[in-house]
C-alpha cells in the first residue's frame, strides 16, 4: 500500500487492527507521530516487531517513511492508563473499522412512532420519488393515518422546493439547532412540535383527502448555506449518539402521526449516517440497475449489515431496484445485493427484500406534487410500492369463522376435502372450478360433438375431469353444471360412454356403470355391457402382444368403439344409428399411460398412441358429425410416443391443456377451502371471475399474508406457497396445490395468529411431505429421471448447495436435457438450479444469493 499521507498510515492501522491488537491497546497517528497505546512497556520490542511485519522496509529506526516528499511520523509509545472498549459511533469513519455496526446499549424501540429513512449511494436513483409513491401509497392503504415527511438532503433538497413553506414554521436545520443545543428528548420535542404543521400537502384517495406533514430542509437560502449545526455534529457531542431518531420518533408521535418518513442525503455521507446507523430505523436503500448504482449499494449494504444476523426479526435494510429496462438483468442483481446480507434465506425470510420498480418514462421529468402523484396512480412502481405497504403495514383483523364452531373444526374440514380429493373416488358434490381449459373446451364444443385431446402432467387433474363428465352422463349436462346453467333447450342428446378408465380413478365403477346405463337407456338398440370398460383394458393387451403400424391400431381403436354394440358393425353405421335418433355419443379414455408404459423406447406402443390420440381423432372429426372421442392423455407420454412434429401436435390442443397457472392454482385453493367451508368466500362473482387480487385477499384470511406478523421479514404467503410448489415450466398441477392442503391442515397447530386459518409453522412442515411425494411420483411417471434424483439425493451434502457447477454430479448431456425439458433443471451463466419443489426431497441448500435466483427463474414463466 502506498503511504501519500499521515492518513493514509492511519486508515492502515484501523484495517490491521486485528493483527496489532495482540501487543497493542491502541494506535493514533498524527501527522507527524504515531502513539501506541502498550499494556506494559516491556511489549515495544513485540511492537516494533509488529511494525516491521505490517510496514516492511518503510519501517526503521522507529520512523515510518512516507511515499511522497520523504515525510516521515515518528513512532511514539507511551503505557496505556485504562484498557477501554472502542465505541461505536454512527457514523462511516467509524463503522468501517468496527466489526458490528451497532451497540447493544440502546433502547430496543423508539419511544414514539417508526421512523423510515430512504437513501441511495447514487443521485438521480428514484429515491425521492419512492418516499413520495411511498406517502401515497400509505395514503391509500391507511386513510385513518398521515405523515411527518422530512427533507434531510441538506445538500440538495428537493421536497422542499416542491411544498410552499416561509420563515413561519419549523425546518429540518433548525431541529438540528434545537438538538445541538438541547440535552432531554422531551423538552427539544416540546420546543420543535408548535412549529411544526404550517408545511404539508394533501394526497386525494377514493374516500377522502389525507394531509401529509413536512418538515423543509431549511426556511431562508443563508441557513442551508451557513450551517451551523449537521448530524455528524450532533452524534459527536456528549450522550447524543442516537438522539436523533429518538426526536423525531417522539415529534411524530406529539403530531399524531403514524411515522416519519426521512429523505436522506445520497452518497457515503455523514450527513445521513446517524440515522442509517441507528438499529431502530427502517431503512429503504433506492438503486438503479447502473454498474455503478449496483456496486455502490453492495458497499452501502455491506457496511448496514455488520454485525446484523439476517433473521426474522431483524430489522433489515430492504432495496427498491428502479429503472429496470430488462428483466434478464434483475435476477442477477437480486442475487448479488442479497449476497450482502449475513444469512442465506433458507427458509425465503429475505424473499421480500427487495421490491423491483420499473422503469417508467412518464417519470423522469415531473414538476409538482401534484403532477407526481397524478402519473404515480396507474403506474406498476406505485403499485409495487402499495403492495408492499399493504404487505407490511395493513392491520390485520381477526377471522370471523363461517358458520362452524371453530379455526380448528374449520383446518379439520378443508384436511377431509382435501385427502378425499388426492383420488378420484370421493363421491362429495360440488361444482367443478371453471378453468380457462375447461372454458376453451366447452366453448369449442357447444354445437360440435367433442373429438379432441386433453392434456396434462400427472396430478392436472385428468382423472378427476373425467369421473366429473361421466357423472354427468352427458355432454350439455356437464358443460352447464360447470357453467353453473341450465342445458340449451333442457335437451341432453351427447351421451358420454367410459371406453377405458384410471385404475388410479378409485372405486367409481358406479359412475362409469351408470353412465353406460344410461346410454342403453337413451339409445335404442345400443346395449352395450355394463363392465365393457373393464374388458377393454384386457382387449387392448392381447392386442399389443404383436407388432403393429399406427394405421392398424387406427383400425383397432375403431373397432373397440363397437364392441358390445349389438347389430353395429362400422363406425358409419352408428353414424346413421345416431343421427336418425337425433343422439351423439363422446367415448372417454383415460389411463393410458398405465397399458402403455414404455412409451420412450417401444415403437409399438408409441404407434397404439398415435394410432388414437392423432389418426382416430382426425378421423372422427373428418367423418362424424355424431361420434366423438375424448382422450385424456399424460402429457409426457404424448411427447415421447410422438417422435415426428409433436409441437404441431401440442400447439393443436393447447388451448385444452390442463396446465394450471399460478393464479389459478390459488383460485383452486379458494375454490376448495369454500367448498369444505361453505361460507368462506361471501362475493356476489363466482369464485371462477373473480379477480387475481380479490383471490389473493381471501386467501390472507386462509394463510395470513406473510408467513408471520405483517411486520416481520418473513416472506409472502401466497408467494412463498406458489415457489415451493413450482418447477421451472411453471407447472403446478392441481394434485400439487390439493396435496399441499391436505398436509398443511393435517394439525391445526397452536393458534400464533388470530388472523388467519393455517398457521406458518403448519405451513412450512407441509412442504417437504409435498417434495418427497412429488418426488416419488416423478419417479415412477418419468423412469429416466429415477436414477439421476437418486444419485443427486445420495451425493455428499457439501455438494448439495444451489447453484451447482456442471461437474459436481457429471450430469450427461441427455440427463440434462431431460430434466430441463420437465422443468427441473435450469442453467443460467454456467451455474446450475433446481426449483424448489424438488430441493426438499434432495435435501439440497441454498448458497449466498442463490434463492432470488431461483424465485426469477420460477415465477419468469
Amino acid at each position: 500500500m502506498l503511504f501519500y499521507t499521515w492518513k493514509d498510515v492511519d486508515r492502515f492501522i484501523q484495517m490491521k487492527r486485528a493483527k496489532w491488537a495482540e501487543w497493542a491497546l491502541d494506535i493514533e497517528v498524527y501527522a507527524s507521530e504515531m502513539v501506541i497505546s502498550l499494556r506494559d512497556m516491556s511489549d515495544i520490542s513485540k511492537a516494533q516487531s509488529g511494525l516491521r511485519d505490517l510496514f516492511g522496509t518503510k519501517m526503521e529506526n522507529n520512523r515510518i517513511c512516507l511515499d511522497m516528499h520523504g515525510q516521515i511520523i515518528e513512532v511514539v509509545y507511551e503505557q496505556a492508563e485504562v484498557e477501554t472498549k472502542r465505541a461505536i459511533v454512527p457514523l462511516f469513519k467509524n463503522i468501517l473499522y468496527q466489526e458490528d455496526a451497532y451497540t447493544d446499549n440502546i433502547q430496543q424501540e423508539l419511544a414514539g412512532v417508526p421512523v423510515m429513512v430512504f437513501h441511495s449511494y447514487k443521485g438521480g436513483v428514484g429515491r425521492t420519488l419512492s418516499l413520495l409513491a411511498f406517502s401515497k401509497a400509505w395514503a391509500e392503504e391507511r386513510e385513518d393515518k398521515s405523515l411527518l415527511i422530512v427533507d434531510a438532503d441538506i445538500e440538495a433538497p428537493g421536497i422542499t422546493w416542491m411544498v410552499q413553506h416561509d420563515e413561519e414554521g419549523l425546518s429540518y436545520l433548525d431541529l438540528l439547532e434545537i438538538i445541538q443545543c438541547g440535552h432531554n428528548v422531551d423538552d427539544i420535542v416540546e420546543q420543535a412540535v408548535e412549529k411544526v404543521g404550517s408545511v404539508s400537502f394533501n394526497v386525494d384517495t377514493e374516500t377522502r383527502t389525507v394531509e401529509h406533514l413536512v418538515l423543509p430542509t431549511y426556511r431562508y437560502d443563508e441557513q442551508v448555506l451557513d450551517m451551523y449545526s449537521s448530524p455528524e455534529n450532533i452524534v459527536n457531542g456528549y450522550n447524543k449518539k442516537y438522539i436523533l431518531a429518538e426526536v423525531l420518533s417522539k415529534l411524530g408521535e406529539r403530531l399524531g402521526v403514524a411515522a416519519v418518513l426521512v429523505d436522506l442525503r445520497a452518497g457515503l455521507s455523514e450527513f445521513s449516517a446517524p440515522l442509517l446507523f441507528d438499529p431502530r430505523v427502517k431503512k429503504y436503500i433506492v438503486s438503479s440497475t447502473s454498474y455503478q448504482s449496483v456496486k455502490g449499494t453492495e458497499l452501502l449494504l455491506r457496511q448496514l449489515n455488520k454485525g446484523l444476523a439476517a433473521s426474522v426479526e431483524a430489522n433489515l435494510p430492504e432495496i427498491f431496484l428502479t429503472m429496470s429496462q430488462s428483466d434478464e438483468e434483475i435476477p442477477e442483481i437480486s442475487s448479488r445485493l442479497q449476497a450482502a446480507y449475513n444469512g442465506n434465506n433458507e427458509d425465503g425470510f429475505m424473499d421480500n427484500i427487495i421490491t423491483e420498480l420499473p422503469f417508467a418514462s412518464e417519470l423522469i421529468r415531473v414538476d409538482s406534487l401534484q403532477q407526481i402523484m397524478s402519473v404515480l396512480t396507474e403506474r406498476i412502481f406505485y403499485k409495487n410500492i402499495r403492495t408492499l405497504i399493504r404487505n407490511n403495514y395493513s392491520v390485520e383483523e381477526k377471522v370471523v369463522m363461517p358458520n362452524v364452531a371453530s379455526r380448528e373444526e374449520c383446518v379439520s374440514q378443508i384436511h377431509k376435502l382435501a385427502e378425499t380429493q388426492l383420488v378420484a373416488e370421493t363421491n362429495v358434490e360440488f361444482n367443478v372450478l371453471m378453468t380457462s381449459a375447461l372454458k376453451n373446451l366447452i366453448k369449442k364444443y357447444v354445437l360440435e360433438v367433442p373429438a379432441t385431446v386433453v392434456m396434462g402432467a400427472k396430478g392436472a387433474g385428468k382423472t378427476f375431469l373425467y369421473k366429473e363428465m361421466l357423472k354427468n352422463k352427458y355432454w350439455e349436462a356437464f358443460s352447464s353444471s360447470v357453467q353453473n346453467s341450465a342445458s340449451s333447450n333442457n335437451i341432453c342428446q351427447t351421451v358420454l360412454i367410459p371406453l377405458l378408465a384410471s385404475k388410479n380413478s378409485g372405486d367409481i365403477s358406479a359412475v362409469l356403470n351408470s353412465a353406460i346405463e344410461e346410454a342403453n337407456r337413451n339409445i335404442h338398440g345400443l346395449n352395450l355391457d355394463i363392465a365393457q370398460w373393464q374388458e377393454n383394458e384386457k382387449r387392448i393387451k392381447l392386442y399389443m402382444k404383436e407388432e403393429h403400424e399406427s394405421f392398424e391400431w387406427e383400425d383397432f381403436w375403431k373397432t373397440l368403439f363397437l364392441f358390445g354394440m349389438k347389430n353395429v358393425n362400422s363406425l358409419d353405421e352408428l353414424e346413421r344409428v345416431l343421427s336418425k335418433e337425433n343422439k351423439r355419443i363422446v367415448f372417454l379414455v383415460d389411463g393410458l399411460e398405465e397399458i402403455f408404459e414404455n412409451t420412450l423406447t417401444n415403437q409399438n406402443e408409441k404407434n397404439a398412441v398415435v394410432g388414437l390420440a392423432r389418426d382416430t381423432i382426425n378421423a372422427l372429426r373428418a367423418k362424424y358429425k355424431n361420434i366423438g372421442c375424448l382422450v385424456f392423455l399424460r402429457q409426457d407420454v404424448a411427447r415421447n410416443a410422438i417422435d415426428v412434429n409433436y409441437t404441431q401436435f401440442e400447439n393443436l390442443y393447447k388451448n385444452y391443456e390442463l396446465n394450471w397457472s399460478k393464479t389459478e392454482a390459488l383460485r383452486l385453493a379458494l375454490w376448495l377451502v369454500h367448498q369444505a367451508v361453505p361460507g368462506f368466500y361471501t362475493e356476489s362473482v363466482d369464485i371462477a371471475q373473480a379477480s387475481a387480487e380479490a383471490i389473493e385477499n381471501y386467501l390472507v384470511k386462509l394463510w395470513g399474508r406473510k408467513l408471520g406478523k405483517p411486520n416481520s421479514n418473513e416472506a409472502n404467503s401466497s408467494r412463498w406457497i406458489l415457489a415451493a410448489l413450482s418447477d421451472f415450466n411453471g407447472q403446478l398441477q392441481a394434485r400439487d396445490i390439493i396435496r399441499f392442503l391436505k398436509y398443511a391442515t393435517s394439525d391445526a397447530g397452536k393458534t400464533v395468529y388470530d388472523d388467519r386459518y393455517i398457521m406458518p409453522n403448519e405451513i412450512r412442515k407441509a412442504v417437504p411431505n409435498c417434495s418427497e411425494e412429488k418426488i416419488g411420483e416423478v419417479k415412477q411417471e418419468i423412469g429416466a429421471l429415477k436414477p439421476i434424483f437418486e444419485r443427486l439425493s445420495s451425493a455428499h451434502e457439501d455438494k448439495r448447495i444451489l447453484p451447482f457447477e456442471s461437474g459436481t454430479f457429471d450430469l450427461s448431456t441427455k440427463e440434462e436435457q431431460i430434466m430441463k425439458q420437465e422443468g427441473y433443471l435450469r442453467i443460467d451463466n454456467g451455474k446450475y438450479y433446481l426449483p424448489e419443489i424438488i430441493r426438499h426431497a434432495l435435501k439440497f441448500k441454498y448458497g449466498r444469493g442463490a434463492r432470488p435466483k431461483v424465485l426469477s427463474l420460477i415465477f419468469e414463466k
